[in-house]
C-alpha cells in the first residue's frame, strides 16, 4: 500500500468506521447556489462537462467543508449508481464519514490523490477509481474545497490528473476574480454608507479592510481580530443582519449593527456605545481581561453565604471564580492563612478534592465557616458524604469538571442550590483577541505585540484548555522574543493552523453536546450516539466538523 494511503486507513481506522459500513444518503445539508466556489466553478464544469459528455466520467466538486455541492455526469445512467453510493449533493465527504478517497483524502491532507480500487477503505467504492485535487483561494491562501474525477477502475487513466489540474487552475482564477467583483461591491457599499452617516464604518471582505476615521481612531489590531472573526461568522450564517454588543480593547462596549455584503460585511459601530478611546500608547491602562461571570454577581453571593456549585471546562477560571465566591481563602486543611485586613470576610478553608480524605474533613478548623472543595468530582465516597454533613451548618463552594456526576458526589452538589456554567474561550472567539492583545502585553511589559493576522490565528482555534492554554501560549511566545510584532510564523506549533470557527451559538451548542456525550461515554462512539438520538455516521460527522479529539 501506498504511503499515503496507508496513513489515511491509519486515520480513518481510529474515527471508528468499518470498511462494511455504507454512506447515508440522506444525511445530506442543503447547498448554497450562490456561493463564491460555485460561481466560480460553474462555467469551468460546464466545460469539462461538456468535453466528458457520454463518457464514463464523473465530476464532482466539494467546498472547503468537504461537502458534495456540483455534480456532472457523463452518463444519465451514473445519476442512480452514485446516489445508491451517498455520492448526492451537500453530503459531506470526509475520511471519518466515507473512508479513504480522493475527495476526502485531499481535503485531510490538502495535496492531490488518487485512489484506485482495493485503496479505498470503504467496500462500496473498491470498483471505482478517483482523482482528486485541492481548490486554493488565491485570496486567502486557504483551502477553498476540491475538485475530483471518478470512473470504474477499469476506465482510469494516468492522464486524469493532469486534465483535471487545468480545472482546478481555471477555478482558482476565477475565484480571483470574484473577489475582486466582490471587493468592488463592498468598496461601492462602504462609500454609500460613509456619505449617508458619519459614524464609525468597517467593512470586511476577502483579503480587504476598509474602516473611516471614526473607526481607524478606536480601533487596536486586537479590535480588528475580533471583528473580522464576527464577520466570518455572519458570513456562514443565515441572517443577513446583526446586532451585538462587543468590547473594543480601546475604549469599552460599543453597539455593532454588521450588514452582509456580496462577498463581506459591512459594520456600524454606534456613538451611543463608544467610550472615549484609550491612546495607542497607554494600552496598558485598560487591558483587555477574561471575566468567567460577572464579578458583581460573584459579591454577591459572596455577601450573602450562598453554596455555589461552579462548573466549567479546565481552564475556564473555575477556581478563580470559587475564591471570588468565597472571599479570603485558608489554603490546606489545618493550615491556616491570615486574612487580609482590607478583605475581613468569613473565614475559608480550601482542600484538594482527589487527594482529600476523611481525615482532611476530620481536621478543619472549627472557624472555617467556608468550604472550597476544588476538583469535587474526584472527591472519594466517603469523603462526599462527610462534607454532605458538614454542609448543614457550612457554606460550600464546589468545582466540577462537566462530567456527569453520579453517587455521593451529585448528593453533595444538590447541596448547592447555585450552579455556574463557565463559559469557554470558544464560544467567545471574538473576545480572544482582545484577551490574547492584553495577557501579551502584561507579560512583555508592552514590549511585545500580536499582529491583526496571528490574532486571526488564535482566535480561529479550539482552545480545549481554554484561558490556561492560551496563557501558556503567550508565555511561549515571551520566552523566544525580547520586542516587536508576534506574528502568526511565532506561534508555537499547533496554535498557527487556521480554522474556521463555529458559526453561532447553535453550532457551538452542537459541538459543546457531542463533547458531552463522548465523555459520559468515555469516548465510546456508538454509546453517545444513541445517547444523542443520531446516527452513528452523523456523530462520526460532528466529530470531524468540530474537529472533535474522540
Amino acid at each position: 500500500m501506498r504511503p499515503e494511503i496507508a496513513s489515511s486507513w491509519q486515520r480513518v481506522r481510529e474515527s471508528g468506521l468499518a470498511p462494511q459500513a455504507l454512506v447515508d444518503p440522506d444525511d445530506a445539508a442543503p447547498v448554497d447556489p450562490g456561493s463564491r466556489l460555485r460561481r466560480a466553478a460553474d462555467p469551468v464544469l460546464a466545460e469539462l462537462a461538456g468535453a466528458l459528455e457520454g463518457s464514463p466520467f464523473t465530476l464532482v466538486l466539494a467546498d472547503h467543508e468537504a461537502r458534495l455541492v456540483d455534480l456532472r455526469f457523463g452518463t444519465a445512467a451514473a445519476r442512480p449508481v452514485f446516489e445508491r453510493l451517498g455520492v448526492v449533493l451537500g453530503r459531506t465527504f470526509t475520511e471519518a464519514e466515507t473512508g479513504t478517497n480522493s475527495i476526502a483524502t485531499a481535503f485531510e491532507t490538502r495535496r492531490p490523490i488518487s485512489v484506485r480500487g482495493a485503496e479505498h477503505y470503504l467496500e462500496s467504492f473498491r470498483d471505482f477509481a478517483c482523482h482528486g485535487l485541492p481548490i486554493v483561494d488565491p485570496a486567502t491562501r486557504r483551502a477553498a474545497g476540491v475538485l475530483d474525477i471518478t470512473c470504474l477502475e477499469e476506465d482510469s487513466s494516468p492522464l486524469l490528473g493532469p486534465y483535471l489540474l487545468r480545472g482546478v487552475r481555471d477555478i482558482e482564477t476565477r475565484l480571483l476574480g470574484d473577489t475582486r467583483r466582490a471587493h468592488r461591491v463592498l468598496l461601492d457599499a462602504f462609500d454609500a454608507a460613509a456619505a449617508a452617516e458619519a459614524g464609525a464604518l468597517v467593512a470586511l471582505g476577502p483579503d480587504l479592510v476598509l474602516t473611516n476615521d471614526a473607526a481607524a481612531d478606536v480601533l487596536q489590531p486586537a479590535d480588528h481580530a475580533a471583528l473580522q472573526t464576527l464577520a466570518g461568522e455572519l458570513v456562514r450564517a443565515t441572517e443577513s443582519t446583526w446586532r451585538c454588543v462587543v468590547d473594543l480593547q480601546s475604549g469599552g462596549p460599543v453597539g455593532l449593527e454588521a450588514t452582509r455584503v456580496d462577498g463581506g460585511v459591512l459594520m456600524r459601530l454606534s456613538p451611543a456605545w463608544r467610550r472615549a478611546p484609550v491612546p495607542r500608547g497607554r494600552l496598558a491602562a485598560a487591558p483587555a481581561e477574561w471575566q468567567a461571570w460577572p464579578p458583581e454577581e460573584l459579591e454577591r453571593y459572596r455577601t450573602q453565604g450562598t453554596s455555589v456549585l461552579v462548573r466549567g471546562e479546565s481552564g475556564t477560571g473555575r477556581r478563580t471564580v470559587a475564591r471570588a465566591i468565597a472571599g479570603p481563602a485558608r489554603t490546606g486543611a489545618g493550615r491556616a492563612e491570615p486574612d487580609r485586613e482590607e478583605q475581613p470576610g468569613p473565614a475559608t478553608v480550601e482542600i484538594d478534592g482527589p487527594t482529600a480524605d476523611r481525615d482532611t474533613i476530620a481536621t478543619l478548623p472549627a472557624a472555617a465557616t467556608t468550604i472550597v472543595v476544588t476538583d469535587a468530582d474526584m472527591l472519594a465516597d466517603p469523603v462526599a458524604v462527610a462534607l454532605e454533613r458538614l454542609a448543614r451548618e457550612r457554606r460550600l463552594v464546589l468545582t466540577v469538571s462537566e462530567c456527569a456526576l453520579t453517587g455521593r458526589v451529585a448528593a453533595l452538589a444538590a447541596r448547592c442550590p447555585v450552579h455556574l456554567d463557565l463559559p469557554t474561550l470558544r464560544a467567545r472567539r471574538d473576545r480572544i483577541p482582545g484577551v490574547a492583545a492584553g495577557l501579551l502585553h502584561r507579560r512583555s511589559g508592552g514590549a511585545l505585540r500580536f499582529t491583526p493576522g496571528a490574532l486571526r490565528a488564535l482566535a480561529a482555534l479550539d482552545w480545549p484548555g481554554n484561558l490556561a492554554e492560551l496563557t501558556a501560549v503567550v508565555e511561549h511566545v515571551v520566552e523566544r522574543r525580547q520586542v516587536g510584532d508576534v506574528t502568526e510564523a511565532d506561534l508555537p506549533t499547533g496554535h498557527r493552523e487556521r480554522r474556521a470557527p463555529l458559526s453561532g451559538a447553535l453550532p457551538q451548542a452542537e459541538c459543546d453536546a457531542v463533547v458531552d456525550a463522548l465523555r459520559t461515554c468515555s469516548g465510546n462512539k456508538v454509546h453517545a450516539a444513541k445517547m444523542l438520538g443520531i446516527s452513528r455516521t452523523t456523530l462520526y460527522r460532528y466529530i470531524r466538523q468540530f474537529r472533535i479529539d474522540a
